[in-house]
Order: C-alpha cells, then structure tokens, then sequence
C-alpha cells in the first residue's frame, strides 16, 4: 500500500467514524430530551466539523490530481505480466461528504419518533449509495499487456489486441487534450463489455489521458508496440520498461 492509499484509507475510515460518533451522539442528546439550546449548539457544531472535514477532503484531491499533474512520470508499474498505470486521484474521496452527512441526519432525524423509520430508510440508502461509490474503487486502470491494452474501469472493460491498432499511431496528445483517440485497423478483434461512459466505440476507442503517466510517453508507448509487435512479448518485465524508456529517448517535459 503506497502513501497515497493510506492517505485516502484513512481518510475514509475517520470520516465513517466522525459520522457514526455524531450520529450517535444526536441520537443520545434527543433521546435524553435536552433543552433546545444545547441540542442546536451541538448540531451546529457536528455540522460544522463534518462540512469542513468534507472541505478538507475536497481539497486534498484537488492538491492530489494537481501535484500528480505537474510531474506526471515517463514511466509505468511494472507488475511482472503488465505495465499498469492507475489514475491521478482517488475516486472514493468522492464519498466522503457523503458518508459525514449521514451520521448528522440521521441522528437529527431519530430524534422524533415519528421520523425514525424515515431515518432508517435514509441510512440504509446513502449506505447503499456509499458502499457502490467505494465499490468502484481509486479508479480506472490502464494496462499494457503482451496481448494488447487493457482499460479496466469496473463497470466498463475493453481489451484491445496490438494487431488490431494501426502501425504509425496513435498521435502526440496536445497539452489540453483529456483523451488519447487509438487508431485502430481491426475492431472485430476488440472485446469490450458493459456501459462505455464516454470511452469511444470499438471502432475509435479513446483513453482517458486522467492517469498517473505522462500523456506524450504513453501515446509514444503504445505508438512503438504497434509498430514493433515483436517487443510486446517482454511487456510486463523491468528489462522490457527499461528498454522501452531508453528507446523512447528524453523524458518529455512535466504535462
């Protein structure tokens, strides 16, 4: 586990605690029938603390995908059977103002009997909706295998053999450009499954340039496999990564 999962473990697990620790404790003042004061004051300042832990999180993202932005690497992961690329930020932050309204609210709304159901009912949803966000995971990941590209973002994979890619492509990305368009000669032998969510079709697929890898390496990287398929058997090992970063030449400026 790198610092930046342990950043983002933690984060979830102490915004989970805060928000089960303020619902209780909502829970617990309304059950004892405090005076009004206290309970707004202690309501107001849960808010408080949950909104700016919120912030906090919102912000470490924000410094997460821009430090990861000005020095994006000319390199992969080598894994031993693929070169992986992961995203620039954490997806699952996204989650965490969820899951710090939900401990408040549905303390708050326990405080009425009448409402109690109502609060179950809405805890048990932004669970669900919680548990499907985290389900997703960091985010998609990249990866060049001997057989082809591999974009895996949960709900949606494609595998793009290197045959099927054009030799000559695909082009520089520029500065501005979000995506890598793949020029691809074969689309019968691209295999894809489930909802593409803006990921191109299997006759013009894109990649999303939103990952932990410098955009020019990795369009020069998928470049030189569709034009040199007699190297894409060593993809996957350090003698290979190596080889590759001295065939590409300098490491391109920071994106």
């Amino acid at each position: 586990m790198n610092s930046r999962t342990r950043a983002v473990t933690w984060t979830l697990v102490g915004a989970l605690l805060l928000s089960l620790a303020s619902g209780v404790v909502l829970a617990l003042l309304s059950d004892a029938g405090p005076d009004r004061t206290t309970f707004v004051v202690v309501l107001l300042a849960v808010n408080a603390v949950a909104v700016l832990a919120g912030l906090t999180a919102t912000i470490a993202g924000a410094i997460m995908l821009g430090s990861s932005g000005s020095r994006r690497r000319a390199g992969f992961i080598v894994t031993g059977r693929a070169f992986r690329i992961p995203p620039r930020t954490d997806l699952r932050l996204n989650g965490v103002l969820g899951i710090l309204i939900t401990g408040p609210l549905g303390g708050m709304m326990w405080r009425s009997p009448d409402s109690r159901g109502i609060a179950i009912a809405f805890v048990t949803c932004m669970a669900i909706l919680i548990a499907l966000i985290l389900a997703v995971g960091p985010g998609p990941v990249l990866e060049l295998r001997p057989t082809g590209v591999y974009w895996n973002a949960r709900v949606f994979r494609r595998h793009i053999p290197w045959e099927a890619l054009a030799p000559g492509g695909p082009d520089r990305p520029r500065p501005s450009d979000f995506r890598l368009l793949l020029i691809v000669t074969r689309p019968e032998l691209v295999t894809q499954r489930g909802s593409r969510l803006g990921s191109g079709t299997a006759e013009r697929p894109f990649l999303s340039l939103a990952m932990d890898v410098h955009p020019v390496f990795l369009a020069d990287a998928i470049h030189w496999y569709a034009d040199h398929p007699e190297d894409c058997r060593a993809i996957g090992t350090q003698a290979e990564h190596d080889r590759l970063r001295t065939a590409l030449g300098a490491v391109p400026a920071p994106a």
